[in-house]
């Protein structure tokens, strides 16, 4: 037999190679690459499985750890403050006698509403009047003080320091500021008036300004490219942002309002509240309820006006986007 060349060979292997990556080719097969190439080992599965439950593991275990030492904080300060389960259930009677026996009984709360009606009643519309005299004092101040709070409105010497003014504001309770305006005004409404605005200053501020930095900044730089100052351009792009989460606000700290101006007599500050403490300090517990009802009569319908308003104001929205 003759023997073929070493360039005859070459030439063959060749060919042949080309031939069969060609069919492979064909039958959607991906080719060889060749017999000098090693082929890459497999990921090893098995070890990043045991790697991801390890972490997994170990993310659970932390998790059981936090709950585990926030339920332990929560015992041992219910401890620390006399918290006892036993006590109260033992005792449970003395709250028992008082409701069934005088806050609860049908005909002695006709009869009191028969004679202290008329005087309670008009201490439930006082506490509506000291909640929207004290939201509308408060609601211009908390606007302006919102505005200029907004990171995206004003630069950080002046947002920065509306900041904590509104901060501070918010961080003295209600009951506290009213027990100052007491010393101011006397006692009375016009107190619970003043205390009303201070926390509407404080709090509606301090929404209206997170309100105002979440809005889109591609229509102020629109108004702004035409030369347009601050004032301009905040009333043309910036206002029509955030005006329908301001009135919901505003109409959501109102029934807020309504709640805070109802416990405000207590320190003597007008309102329902001055019967309802002046009722318990006497133990007429039947005096008591009868105001706590008007109470709830008087939150209840001021949420509905309130409800009834965001639906009209979304309603209107609605058909203008239409």
């Amino acid at each position: 037999m003759h023997r073929l060349p070493t360039s005859a060979k070459s030439a063959f292997s060749r060919c042949t190679t080309v031939a069969d990556h060609e069919q492979a080719a064909d039958r959607g097969d991906t080719p060889s690459e060749g017999t000098h190439t090693r082929s890459e080992d497999p990921p090893d599965v098995e070890h990043e499985l045991k790697q991801v439950q390890r972490t997994w593991r170990r993310r659970q275990l932390r998790r059981l750890v936090v709950v585990v030492g926030l339920l332990a904080t929560v015992v041992y300060t219910a401890t620390w403050l006399g918290f006892d389960l036993g006590y109260l259930w033992e005792h449970r009677g003395n709250l028992q006698s008082v409701l069934l026996e005088e806050m609860l009984v049908p005909s002695e709360l006709l009869a009191e509403f028969q004679g202290d009606g008329p005087a309670l009643g008009w201490a439930a519309i006082e506490t509506l009047a000291i909640a929207a005299v004290g939201t509308a004092i408060g609601l211009p101040l908390a606007f302006c003080l919102g505005v200029l709070a907004a990171g995206n409105v004003t630069p950080r010497p002046v947002h920065g320091p509306l900041r904590l003014l509104l901060g501070t504001i918010r961080a003295v309770p209600s009951m506290v500021y009213a027990l100052l305006f007491v010393i101011l005004a006397g006692l009375g409404p016009v107190a619970g008036v003043l205390a009303i605005a201070m926390g509407t200053i404080g709090d509606l501020g301090r929404l209206f300004a997170d309100e105002m930095e979440e809005i889109d900044p591609r229509p102020v730089e629109a108004v702004m490219s035409t030369g347009a100052g601050l004032l301009a351009t905040t009333w043309a792009a910036r206002r029509p942002q955030v005006t329908t989460a301001y009135v919901a606000w505003t109409l959501f700290y109102l029934e807020l309002n309504a709640r805070k101006s109802s416990v405000l007599g207590i320190v003597g500050a007008g309102g329902i509240g001055y019967p309802l403490i002046m009722a318990f300090n006497a133990r007429n517990y039947t005096r008591v309820m009868a105001a706590i009802l008007i109470i709830l009569v008087l939150v209840v319908a001021v949420e509905a006006v309130a409800t009834l308003l965001r639906d009209a104001l979304d309603a209107d929205r609605r058909a203008a986007r239409d």
